[in-house]
Formats: C-alpha cells, sequence, structure tokens
C-alpha cells in the first residue's frame, strides 16, 4: 500500500477532527432539543394553575406565575436563538467537510490509481 503525502495526511486528520466536531453538534442539538420539550411540558403545565411552586435549593416555594412564565418563554428564546447558530455553524462544517472530503479522495485515488 503506497503511504498518502504528508498534505493528505493532514487533510485525513482535519476531516476526522470536523467529523467529531459535526458530532458533538448533533449533541448539543439533541439536548436543545430536549430542553425545549421541557420548557413547552412545563409551560403547559402551568397554564391552567393558579398557584405554582419552584423548586429551589432543594425545598419548594410559592412562586408568582407571571414571572415563572417569562422566565420559561426567555429560555426557550434563548434555546432558539442557540439552535439557529448552531444549525449555521453544521451547514458550513458540512460544506467544509465535503470539500476536504473530496481533496482526500482525490489524495488516494491519485496514490491509487489502479483501486
Amino acid at each position: 500500500m503506497t503511504e498518502l503525502p504528508k498534505e493528505a495526511q493532514d487533510l485525513l486528520m482535519k476531516v476526522q477532527m470536523q467529523n467529531q466536531e459535526l458530532q458533538e453538534i448533533i449533541m448539543q442539538k439533541q439536548n436543545r432539543g430536549m430542553q425545549k420539550m421541557e420548557i413547552d411540558e412545563a409551560l403547559k403545565e402551568i397554564k391552567d394553575k393558579t398557584e405554582i411552586y419552584k423548586e429551589i435549593g432543594g425545598i419548594l416555594v410559592k412562586t408568582d406565575k407571571d414571572k415563572v412564565q417569562k422566565e420559561l418563554d426567555e429560555e426557550k428564546e434563548m434555546l432558539v436563538v442557540r439552535e439557529k447558530q448552531v444549525n449555521a455553524k453544521e451547514e458550513k462544517l458540512k460544506s467544509e467537510m465535503e470539500v476536504n472530503q473530496k481533496k482526500l479522495m482525490g489524495f488516494i485515488q491519485g496514490a491509487n490509481p489502479a483501486g
């Protein structure tokens, strides 16, 4: 087997790192999706309640419903903003990976014309 040139080896390492970063992004997206679902569920739960209790330091404390609803809405908005940022980062990374994978394939095919 022919050894790949240093440039191809570096490119392979870069693609592997990008793939790992992509996996991390996917995990972040899943976590944010779960957080959004939890917030939606909490908002649905408090919708028809008159008394709301919030856990603080292991104890339940009566809390203003409007305040809790506002906090949950703001947290959800932040998740949506982060989600958009992560989606943009994911698309950019996928595009870069595609380019690097094509370059790498060019190196591999050039190094092994019979295969």
